[in-house]
Parts: C-alpha cells; structure tokens; sequence
C-alpha cells in the first residue's frame, strides 16, 4: 500500500517498510568527516555493520569521505535510491525532501527537529512533508527521530552513537520499537548489556508518513522477533494497533508496552514531546489488553519482563517457587510477592518431602524455600531442590536468590543452581542480592549462555514474574472462554445531546435492562393516575434534555404515597425547577413507582474519539465520586468473564454477601453490562450512557436501573 491511498485505508491497513528496514541502497545526505556529526556517525555505523549494499553520499563542500565519493546535490543522486538519510538543518529538510521526491527515492529518514513539536510554524512544515510523501508515495521516518537499525540484515540508518553489533541467535529475539529516539537508545543499550538477543532498534519520532503500527506490523511477520517492547506516547491508529495485537497474539508473540499518561501532568507534556495528544490512559489500558498486550509501568519492567519472555516463549499460568539461601529474604519475598500479585503455591507433598530430605532436620521445606547457610557446604542443595521444585506441577516459574559473598562464592552458587535451570523450559531466573557487591564476570557469562536472565534486585525479578503469570492466565482463559458479548440491533435515534432520562430508559428497556413502572405525566391528574395504576409509594422527576442533573435544582422528589401528596409533589417540583432554571419547559414529569432497597452500582459507557466504546463498571450512587471504585472493560466480553471482573472490585465483598448479607445477582449485573456494551456497539451515535444507580438485588432477584442518562452525537 502507498502513502496516496485514501486516509482511511491508511488508518486499517499498515504500509510496508522494506525499504527502511531492508534497503538495497543508501544515500547520505549532509555527510561529514566530523567525527560526532550526524553525517558521520551514519557513515561509520554502516561500516562497522559491513553494510552490503550500495552508499551514496552527498556533501556540499567535500568531494569524498572516507575515501568515499560525494555528489554535492540531491539531484545529483541515482533515480530510485532505496532509503535517503537526511542530515540536515530543520530549515532545509521540506526541500530536500521535495528533492527525494523527484529522484524517486523510495524512503527518507529525517533526524532534524523543529516540527510539529514545536509550535504552529513547525506543523505547517510537517504538513508540507506529509503532502509531499502522499503524493510521490515516498515513504518518511520521523522527523524528530534517531532512526532505526535491523541488526538482522545489518542495517543501521542511524546517527544514535555506540552503536553495537548484537548477536543474532537461532531463538527469535527482541525487537525494541519507540517514538522517542533517546529512549530507543537507552532500551537498546540495556538490553545488549543484558545479553538479550535484539533484531531491531527502532524510532519513529513524529509519524509524519510511517507510524508506530507500520513498524510493528513487519515485526509481526519477522522470523526472527519474538518479542516487541514498545515505549508510545501516541497510538495514531487505534483500530489497526488493535489488529495488529490480536495477530501477535495468534502467532505467539508478546507486545510489551510502555505508554505514559497516567497522569494529567504526563498528558500534558506528550504534546511538546512529539507534537500529540495522549490518549485516555484507561481507555487504551482496557482495550489492549483485552488483545493482551502487556502494560507495564516503569522501563526497568519494560526491560525485565521482555527479558523474561524472549528467554521463555511460554509465559506460566501458575505461580512462582523461590529459592533462597536467606531466611530474611524468606520474609521479605512473602511480602512483596502478595504486592505484586505473585501467586506463591503450596508445593505438592512429594516435592516438600523431597526437600526437606536433603535439608538440615530443623527446616521445613514451605514456599519461598530457604535451604539455608548449610549450602554453603553443600552446593547440592541448591541443584536438587531447584530440580525438585521444577518438577512439581503446581510450580510455573522458579526465582533462586542468593547472598553474593564475594565474586567466587556467587560463581559458585550460580554453577551448582545451572544444572538444574538452564535445562528448564518453565521461566527460570538466578538472583544475586546486594546490588553493589561485585559479582564474577565469569557467572554473568555463563547464565548468558544458557539464556537465564539474571538479576542483582530479587524485588525486579519477582515483580517481572507476576506480571508474565498474569499474562499467560489471560492467554489461557481466551482460548477457553468462547461465550459471545450481547447483540443488540441498532435502533433509529433522535438528534444529538442528552436524552431525557424517559427517552434513554426506553431504549434501555427496549434491550432487556430493567427499569421501573412508570410513565410521563403532563398534568397533575395524569400523574395522579399513573401513581394509582403503578401503585404508591412514587417518585416524581422532572424531565428535559436540558436537566441531566435533576436532583440539584429539586427536580426529583420521592417517597410520594398518597394522591394528596402528589399534588404537592407536583406543585413543589414545579416550582423548583422554575426558581433555578426559569428558561426551561420540561417535557413532562416521570411518575416512576420506588424501588426496593439493594446495592446501589453504576454501569456506564463512553466512545473514545479515536478508540471506541469502553464500558465501566463499579460502586455507584454517591459513593462513585468518593471511592472511585470502578473498573473499565472491552464492549464485547461475555457475561461471565464480565462477572470475573466485577469480582475484582475493592468493594466485591458487598457484591458476595458481606456480614450475613445475602450475595447479590452478579449474573444479573453483568447482563447488564453486556447489554450496555452491546448497545454501544451497535449504535455508533450513541456517545455516553450512564445508570447511576443500578440496584442490585440478591442473588437471583435481578437489577433495576433507576437513574439513566443517554447522550447521542450528531455521527
């Protein structure tokens, strides 16, 4: 696909990067014999990659470099030239793209800052790039980038300095993919360091032609990557993100991302950064890893736990054994286990009889496993139970951690733990507390080839774990639950806005959520009569598409239990709403019959301009905007994978049945939200929808929606 296709196949379909990423030829434009220039550095790193194909240079001023010749214009260069690398000063770039353009390069690759970053005039140049990309269907790196490097086929388009050649091995291995330059330096640099096999260190910078999802699309289909870790401030294609993580995950491999935007502060400072807007965090949080992307929250778990995965493809379902040879960290790793949300499993009887037969009599052998200072002179020790806890099926993973002691005490602890996990297929890492103690270069090396990741903070490792233990139960529920969201047919609506909550109740009655007897009265005697069909006791609420918060300004009054009190219901709601809103002429007034007392929850919806529908659950009433307890969910989950979720809430324990209550209808709940999700779904005008209360009755009794508010948009 070419850059001149239409905007929307640009945002559903990924455009090829070959020739960014397997380029036959190469032109350097601005080239320098500077050492440290942008120009040079590019140069000198093709060379030390040994780069295959053909090096163009164009210098202004120097006829060669490095015994290299120059051509002193663009112009000058060969028609069709695979990928142009521009080192250039901001103030020249739109030209000399333009110039690419009319030799037919097939790609450029802009370092230079300046752009939409940068302000208004800077967009306007960034513009004027894209326009001409479209138009010659030339594909555009950046700018605001340091390039890329495919350690595969030995192609550095980059200035990024110290620069190193990486090992490619016959288990695929990690591709590491950013937006930010600097932060694909330090990934890239940290992960060589660490002995992890990389195939691609990419930067995208601002996305004026080829964005993060054209990049990763190609990862996908790479033999040679197992793992993606990504750090994106600014998802520019949702939908084809999305798709692209459901085809990871089909060909087994893991996306692990970082995305800043948590906070306001952290949305703020996207703009200036690379010229966009962040998404709402909770949204894309929800909705990737539905498609089981991997979020992560700091870089160093970015690191560890892409460490973990290209090391294991198989991420556990089970929890982590430890091993340790300190009591005190025995404690500590209970701890901070429950923290992070590792699961600590009671081994089977045979492996703790295996154990503590060759432990001293006065240890019992329960998980984390303290072997003790009896290692020491026993190195066995730490062989046979780490092979005892491997075998053991309720065991997923196993953290062995040691006291250091000096360089060839920890070589020596590491060597008598290899035997047992560097033949393990189940993740396996070996721990050396005590980050300043020097440790033997020899240990390092030795669990780099045997691919055991290793770590000087146990508190790293055991964070990294929990994180692919969650993973890899949310692999394994996909492929066991296969029940179908709700479907709901789509329904004519009316004109934009806030719906009147009688109108948005209809609809959602319509679907199959419960709402209360009631109707809408005009008059006084009519609202008499439905208060006398429904039955007493009533509540009146007043009603116009103008009113989306009633009870502020006495639009509702309850508790109405006899046609008397009607009538000065009516009399009272009237003139509230007169006194605080005198430029409004309500629709009516809904007489709705009360509802029984239960748990008050709120269900509720939103559709992200760039991401679509989100569905919210949580404690609702006045306690929504107090407690916050709510969680986002995909929506077109099933009914029981909703009420898993549910159960995940803080306050879950009113929802079980706290202090002698009875459960309430969960099942009944999450219907509910099913069929919100549904809704949404199906109408794309819908934009918001809120039921705020839903009350929860016990179990088997159902729901009732008191309160609902729609809100429709124009398309």
């Amino acid at each position: 696909m070419s850059l001149n296709e239409s905007a929307n196949e640009y945002k559903l379909k990924p455009l090829s990067v070959e020739k960014l990423l397997r380029p036959k030829s190469i032109a350097i434009v601005g080239v320098s014999s500077t050492p440290g220039s942008p120009g040079s550095s590019v140069l000198s790193n093709l060379e030390l990659f040994q780069y295959d194909g053909d090096i163009h240079l164009v210098s202004r001023n120097r006829r060669e470099v490095n015994g290299r010749p120059c051509v002193p214009n663009i112009d000058d260069l060969p028609k069709g030239v695979d990928a142009v690398v521009l080192c250039v000063p901001q103030t020249a770039v739109v030209e000399s793209v333009r110039a690419c353009a009319r030799r037919e390069a097939g790609a450029v690759v802009i370092f230079a800052a300046g752009f939409a970053e940068a302000g208004e005039e800077g967009r306007a140049a960034q513009q004027q790039i894209v326009e001409i990309a479209r138009e010659s269907g030339m594909l555009v790196a950046g700018p605001n980038c340091m390039g890329l490097t495919n350690f595969v086929d030995r192609v550095p388009l980059t200035f990024a300095p110290g620069l190193k050649l990486s090992p490619i091995g016959e288990k695929p291995g990690l591709s590491v993919l950013t937006q930010s330059g600097g932060m694909m330096s330090a990934l890239r640099e940290t992960s060589q360091s660490r002995g992890i096999s990389l195939t691609h260190a990419i930067s995208t910078g601002n996305e004026a032609g080829v964005g993060i999802e054209d990049y990763l699309a190609y990862l996908i289909d790479d033999e040679k990557t197992r793992v993606v870790a990504m750090y994106v401030e600014h998802i520019r294609r949702p939908q084809l993100f999305l798709k692209l993580a459901a085809q990871a995950r089909e060909k087994g491999k893991s996306i692990v991302l970082l995305h800043p935007g948590r906070s306001e502060a952290s949305r703020e400072a996207a703009q200036s950064h690379t010229g966009s807007l962040a998404g709402d965090y909770s949204v894309i949080k929800t909705l990737l890893e539905h498609e089981h992307v991997i979020m992560v929250q700091t870089m160093e778990e970015l690191v560890d736990v892409s460490w973990f995965l290209v090391s294991f493809p198989n991420a556990p379902e089970k929890g982590a054994a430890i091993l340790t040879d300190s009591g005190a960290f025995k404690g500590l790793a209970l701890d901070f286990s429950q923290d992070v949300g590792l699961e600590l499993p009671v081994m089977s009887e045979a492996t703790r009889e295996a154990i503590e037969h060759i432990l001293p009599e006065f240890t019992v052998a329960t998980n984390p496993v303290d072997i003790t200072a009896q290692a020491l002179t026993d190195p066995n020790l730490y062989t046979a139970s780490a092979e005892a806890l491997l075998k053991d099926p309720a065991i997923g993973s196993l953290l062995i951690t040691v006291l250091p002691g000096s360089p060839k005490v920890g070589l020596a602890k590491g060597r008598a733990a290899l035997p047992a996990i560097s033949k393990s297929e189940k993740p396996v890492a070996f721990s050396l507390m005590g980050e300043g103690a020097p440790i033997s270069d020899e240990l390092v090396a030795e669990m780099r080839e045997h691919g055991i990741p290793l770590f000087r903070s146990p508190e790293r490792a055991i964070r990294a774990l929990a994180i692919i233990t969650k993973y890899g139960r949310a692999l394994a529920k996909s492929k066991h639950n296969r029940q179908q969201p709700a479907e709901v047919k789509p329904i004519p609506l009316p004109g934009k806005g806030v719906l009147p909550e009688y109108m948005g109740k209809k609809y959602l009655s319509d679907i199959g959520i419960p709402t209360p007897a009631g109707e809408l009265a005009r008059e006084v005697e009519d609202a008499v009569g439905i208060a006398q069909r429904i039955g007493y006791p009533v509540v009146l609420k007043i009603q116009s598409s103008e009113l989306a918060h009633k009870s502020d300004i006495g639009g509702v009054i309850v508790g109405i239990s006899n046609d008397s009190d009607m009538r000065e219901a009516w009399t009272r709601l009237h003139s509230n709403v007169q006194h605080a809103r005198p430029d409004v002429v309500p629709d009516g007034v809904l007489v709705e019959k009360m509802g029984d007392k239960g748990i008050e929850m709120v269900v509720g919806a939103r559709r992200d301009p760039e991401w679509g529908p989100i569905v919210m659950v949580g404690l609702g009433g006045i306690y929504i905007e107090i407690l916050k307890d709510v969680c986002f969910l995909p929506p077109n989950l099933g009914e029981d994978a909703i009420a898993e979720k549910i159960l995940t809430l803080q306050t879950a324990a009113l929802l079980r049945g706290a202090r002698g209550a009875e459960p309430a209808d969960v099942k009944a709940l999450a219907k509910v939200v099913s069929l919100v999700g549904g809704f949404m779904n199906a109408n794309p005008k819908i934009s918001e929808i809120d039921i705020n209360p839903l009350i929860v009755f016990p179990e088997g009794k159902g729901v009732l929606a008191l309160d609902a508010l729609v809100v429709v948009s124009e398309s």
